[in-house]
């Protein structure tokens, strides 16, 4: 079954973008580290200080839900990676390489991401505006994964990403792709850990600024 790829037509791209990126948003601020950052940021103090054991029961609770909190922020990331490739006329649909004429572009994809409009010069999209709706052959149900969305220098140009942001997002993506192998639950409080939480949340809350001011205009 193909899926209606209305999301890219140019009176959804600004709403679906800032779905995706709000709903990420809003995932991510229910993370724990991030809701009570203040709490770890004194309990660091402790620990530097000698009044408290770095395995401090008090620390467990946020050792256990980090496991969790990295997929909250994940999940971010890849909602606000899709949201600015939707944005620039990108699909962030897979492209099946089995339907004809389009292995090229799919294998393309891997590395680069594939504006609508080279989809549409090997078969055009059908579109029907009366019951908005657009459909294509060779696209998938399937969206690129967040392994796909950081895998290239082509798709990391298009995020407003600097050299610090690339290396937190991918500690945070090789941890959440081990969350299976670990066999110890570990969370190394730190100051670099602290100011990496306060790097990406202070991304977020721009970002979410950003959307609410193209809205106003």
């Amino acid at each position: 079954m193909e899926p209606n790829l209305w999301i890219y037509s140019k009176v959804e791209q600004e709403k679906t973008a800032d779905s995706l990126i709000f709903f990420g948003a809003e995932v991510f601020k229910r993370a724990k580290s991030i809701k009570e950052i203040n709490i770890l940021q004194t309990t660091l103090k402790e620990i530097e200080s000698h009044k408290i054991h770095p395995k401090d029961s008090n620390l467990s609770e946020f050792i256990f839900e980090y496991l969790v909190d990295c997929i909250r922020f994940m999940v971010f990331f890849e909602n606000y990676m899709k949201a600015e490739l939707i944005l620039r006329d990108y699909c962030v649909h897979k492209i099946n390489r089995k339907y004809p004429g389009f292995k090229s572009l799919a294998k393309s994809q891997e590395t680069r991401p594939i504006k609508l409009i080279e989809i549409n010069e090997i078969k055009e999209f059908v579109i029907d505006i009366e019951h908005k709706t657009i459909g294509h052959p060779a696209i998938k149900e399937t969206t690129i994964g967040i392994n796909g969305l950081i895998c290239n220098e082509q798709y990391y140009s298009h995020y407003k990403f600097d050299s610090a942001m690339r290396e937190i997002i991918d500690k945070l993506r090789i941890y959440r792709n081990r969350l299976h192998l670990n066999l110890s639950i570990e969370l190394l409080l730190s100051s670099s850990f602290i100011s990496d939480l306060n790097t990406i949340n202070s991304f977020v809350n721009e970002i979410i600024k950003t959307r609410i001011k193209t809205n106003d205009l």
